[in-house]
């Protein structure tokens, strides 16, 4: 018997998680937040009942309380795999959200250095960051000018932060930043885990006329967080499947619209802030 697909898999434990924290919920809900259609959705809950994750009502699910099965720890090993692989398909769809002849600061991180290759293709970029383990690829593959930001080393000795560094980017003055980051409060607040990368994040946002973020990752809601800046003020977000459900009602909520699905991830774009391509 073949084994389900990853992204099925991804987004039946999606469908679990969201029906386990709204307690009931619609079908036509949850096709909307995944993106899929309504039968779709109807196949998937009627696995997830049958495996003893919800019940099935009217038009929707139920939650119940269930002990944890060891299946459901063999599927989130399967989606840690497709976080990796997934990173990939971030990447792409960042590379499409920059313009010929950006001046773009590449923020820290995994996704923005998988789209360096990407980023190839544009014409007469002019690349600025501060994540020494860009250098490599950025070398290989951007034929633009490459301008490495000062400062001083931070703990993990691969990124550079600091005054000198805040000083750098206001001299390069981003037309376009691309940006990690890891959580979106209720109010529409993003925010990251060290307070020093924040620094730096708010500062290129503030100095963009257009800020991509990526938000690759679900939140940690243990985790001590410092302020960049607003939703609003985003021109675009990236994001996989199983962050637009956490987050969809908050991406509405500013005017971001959905502009491009795949069973992987999703762009929204802020149609005020991002121009027509």
């Amino acid at each position: 018997m073949a084994k389900p697909s990853t992204s099925l898999l991804k987004r039946r434990l999606d469908i679990a998680e969201i029906v386990r924290k709204n307690g009931e919920i619609k079908v036509d809900d949850l096709a909307e937040m995944l993106a899929v259609s309504g039968v779709t959705i109807r196949n998937d809950l009627n696995y997830l009942e049958q495996q003893g994750y919800l019940k099935r009502s009217f038009g929707g699910a139920i939650y119940t309380a269930q002990p944890v099965r060891a299946s459901v720890t063999q599927d989130m090993s399967r989606v840690q795999e497709w976080d990796r692989s997934g990173e990939l398909e971030l990447a792409k769809q960042v590379a499409r959200l920059v313009a010929d002849e950006d001046s773009l600061f590449l923020g820290a991180g995994v996704v923005p250095r998988k789209a360096l290759p990407f980023l190839g293709e544009s014409r007469e970029l002019c690349l600025a960051f501060n994540d020494l383990g860009h250098v490599a690829t950025a070398r290989d593959y951007i034929d633009g000018e490459i301008v490495l930001l000062g400062g001083t080393l931070d703990r993990s000795g691969q990124r550079l932060e600091g005054e000198i560094a805040i000083q750098s980017i206001q001299r390069f003055q981003p037309t376009c930043s691309v940006v990690m980051i890891e959580h979106v409060s209720e109010d529409g607040t993003l925010s990251v885990a060290s307070e020093s990368a924040a620094v730096i994040l708010a500062e290129s946002l503030r100095l963009s006329q257009r800020c991509v973020a990526v938000i690759a990752q679900r939140p940690d809601y243990g985790e001590a967080r410092y302020p960049v800046g607003k939703l609003s003020a985003l021109s675009a977000v990236v994001t996989p499947q199983i962050v637009a459900a956490e987050y969809h009602s908050r991406f509405i909520a500013v005017g971001l619209t959905n502009s491009y699905t795949n069973n992987e991830c999703l762009t929204w774009i802020n149609p005020a802030l991002h121009p027509a391509r």
